[in-house]
């Protein structure tokens, strides 16, 4: 058996190529690991897990700001995690590019090319997909494969002899992509080792840029209000001395405003001194602080020169001194926040006496901060920095590096010495056929099919049939991009342009070609969120189609709850950046996680109010409800229903008066203000036809059941 230049046979690979493809089945698709991505002044994602399986359809749902569209940013690659891992199938996708992930993604901007046929949308994506590529060749070779097979039947060569053939193919298409696999594992492997350095590297970066940010966006705002309030100020004694100027005669005016321009050098006077007697203040505490930082610091460096003494050791030296500079800017970065402080305390009191005073504070007090903060970012940038040399150097020594380059020199060598085989292989089979039938086998594309020629009528069938696969890139092109062209149902529409369709066309059209390359997932960013009410429930519809047809992971945002509960067979409810529960829709919808998985799914939202607990029952405006929980300890408990859950009933237990009634055809949908809770709920009537605002209607739950109930401290259910 023949052996690969690393001494594996290629048997052998392709053992672990099916170990792979069997391990997968078992695999989720997706798996989201501990995420989280911090933009510096916000936290968008926090510790994010959850695992999408093969062929699902799942949502993320969560309202503006809940972290869903940053996470599915990250599934794609187009936004680096702050720390966490993706996996597809197994395999770490963290640090892959969005084109490796090999996906199919949608936005809500469709973002088609304007200069581009409809059908030249479709097809770029295929030109620059060498995974589609790959793939299309891959079938070429098996339908071709199923053509000799025939051949080979026909003319009774041994069947061990083709099954043969049939395996030297397999290692020829499984053989490479498993060694690339191999070699993708060590890679992420190797780059883990300085995984925690270059993130926190990375991150310090982030977060001196959002603090820089906020801290120049705070001042601006501050200053922006401190002069509204000046000139407000300003106003308001312009008015009150015109006021008093009108009220007295012109002669008295004018001793007054002699008596006034007295009054106003005098008070400046006192605001002066004032205004020096604090700053001499804030100069001597500055004074006495970089006093102890000049001792702290000749007493550290005492010690060092004292430690250094005593050592001939370079790694005793070099981390002697170190400590050093690591005490000395500690102590540098206490200083400078100590300064901004006693800044701080001193335009506070300044401000006091003349509000003048609080933009040149303000100014000051930024510069100060601005320059600390700086400066403390610049020396933790500096140790992180220090910290991932240190592990790149350690990286370098691994013995990943050595096994890295054999498997890159491994895969050329497997995949010559494949095809190479394979080909020889066939060629070898064949080769008794032609002499046989008295074909020149110098041209074998020429022989092959004056050959076919030879065969029956059925055979020639056949093979034409299976030779629709045997295609050229550019030929399987026009192919792909024709069938899902139909699939979406687009034809007619190839050769016009994006514009000159309509905002449901141009989302086929985006679907479209997310789909043509086979993606084993497809990421869909709010795709109806630009179509009208109509079109977005028949869109959503034909998406699930499709998606079911193809088979395709599918990971879609929205945060229209409706459009969730109807399309997907997993929903993942998101809110301030946190998973708040997993499940099937209606999971979700029947056993809420918390209070806000509860309101927020399901419309109209659920109505939640606090009511008393006593002796193992839950009592609402004196009457008993339901039963408490089992162990449920405290006397309070909050209560929820949904308004599908209620029927009007004259012994009802829940009445209200109307506020607004809304005739929808099929319901009747009203709010009415329930004054033992002081809140308005969301009901559904149905006694009768037409009701008035301010009437009062009984209403009592449908089932005990249908009562929802939550811990009136944590929000979660209980």
């Amino acid at each position: 058996m023949e052996k690969s230049n690393s001494g594996l046979t290629q048997q052998e690979i392709h053992g672990f190529s099916k170990e792979r493809y069997h391990a997968k089945k078992s695999i989720p698709a997706i798996e989201v690991k501990d995420l989280v991505i911090d933009f510096g002044e916000s936290l968008a994602v926090d510790n994010a897990s959850f695992t999408i399986e093969r062929g699902e359809l799942v949502t993320l749902l969560g309202p503006s700001g809940s972290g869903k569209t940053t996470t599915l940013n990250a599934i794609s690659g187009l936004l680096r995690p702050t720390s966490g891992k993706i996996f597809f199938s197994g395999v770490d996708v963290t640090k892959f590019s969005p084109q490796q992930r090999e996906l199919g993604l949608v936005f809500q901007n469709y973002a088609l090319y304007p200069h581009m046929t409809v059908y030249d949308n479709i097809a770029f994506p295929l030109m620059n997909d060498k995974h589609w590529k790959e793939e299309t060749i891959e079938r070429s070779k098996l339908a071709q494969q199923e053509i000799f097979e025939i051949i080979f039947k026909h003319f009774n060569v041994d069947p061990s002899l083709v099954k043969d053939s049939r395996t030297k193919l397999y290692h020829s298409i499984d053989n490479p992509k498993e060694t690339r696999n191999y070699l993708t594992e060590l890679k992420t492997e190797f780059n883990n080792i300085i995984d925690n350095e270059v993130n926190e590297y990375n991150f310090i970066h982030t977060k001196k840029t959002a603090q820089l940010s906020a801290l120049t966006k705070k001042v601006l705002m501050d200053i922006k209000e401190t002069k509204k309030e000046i000139k407000r100020i300003a106003l308001e004694d312009k008015n009150t001395k015109a006021q008093a100027k009108n009220e007295i005669s012109e002669q008295e005016n004018s001793i007054e405003i002699l008596d006034e321009s007295k009054d106003t050098k005098e008070l400046k006077k006192i605001q002066n001194e004032q205004y020096n007697e604090l700053n001499a203040k804030y100069n001597q505490k500055v004074i006495e602080a970089k006093e102890a930082l000049e001792n702290k610091i000749a007493e550290t460096k005492k010690q060092l020169e004292l430690k250094l003494s005593e050592t001939d050791s370079k790694d005793q030296i070099k981390a002697l001194k170190d400590a050093y500079f690591a005490e000395y800017n500690k102590a540098k970065i206490a200083f400078n926040y100590e300064v901004v402080e006693a800044k701080k305390q001193l335009y506070l009191k300044l401000a006091d006496i003349n509000l003048n005073y609080k933009v040149n504070g303000l100014k000051d007090v930024y510069a100060a901060e601005y320059n600390a903060t700086k400066f403390e970012f610049n020396y933790k940038i500096k140790e992180a920095k220090k910290a991932l040399q240190n592990k790149i150097a350690e990286q370098k020594k691994s013995d990943l590096n050595d096994k890295i380059k054999k498997i890159e020199n491994r895969i050329i060598s497997v995949k010559k010495e494949t095809e190479s085989t394979y080909s020889q292989t066939i060629k070898e089979l064949l080769q008794p056929i032609f002499d046989k039938n008295e074909i020149n086998s110098t041209n074998t594309k020429k022989a092959l099919n004056e050959l076919i020629l030879t065969l029956p009528a059925e055979l020639q069938t056949q093979i034409n049939n299976l030779a629709k696969d045997v295609l050229t890139i550019e030929e399987a092109i026009v192919r792909d991009v024709l069938d899902v062209a139909q699939r979406v149902e687009i034809t007619k529409n190839l050769s016009k342009r994006p514009t000159q369709l309509s905002g449901g066309q141009q989302q086929r059209v985006a679907i479209a070609r997310a789909i043509v390359k086979k993606p084993k997932i497809l990421l869909l960013d709010e795709p109806l969120s630009n179509l009208d009410a109509k079109l977005r429930i028949s869109t959503r519809k034909w998406i699930r189609s499709i998606q079911q047809e193809l088979g395709i992971t599918t990971v879609f945002v929205t945060h229209d709850q409706e459009e969730a509960m109807s399309i997907s067979d997993k929903i993942i409810c998101m809110s301030t950046a946190k998973v708040q529960q997993i499940g099937a829709p209606m999971d979700l919808y029947l056993k809420p996680k918390n209070e806000f998985v509860a309101k927020f799914l399901g419309m109209p939202e659920m109505t939640v109010f606090e009511t008393d607990v006593k002796g193992g029952y839950v009592y609402y405006n004196k009457k008993k409800l339901t039963k408490a929980p089992a162990g449920y300890k405290k006397n309070k408990i909050s209560l929820g229903f949904r308004g599908e859950s209620l029927v009007e009933d004259e012994n009802g237990i829940i009445s209200g008066d109307i506020k607004l009634v809304e005739y929808l055809g099929k319901e009747i949908q009203a709010q009415i203000f329930i004054k033992e809770i002081n809140r308005v709920a969301n009901v559904f009537l149905g006694a009768k036809t037409k009701y008035e605002i301010g009437e009062n209607v009984k209403l009592s739950i449908k089932r005990e059941e249908l009562y929802h109930l939550f811990d009136i401290d944590t929000k979660e259910r209980i």
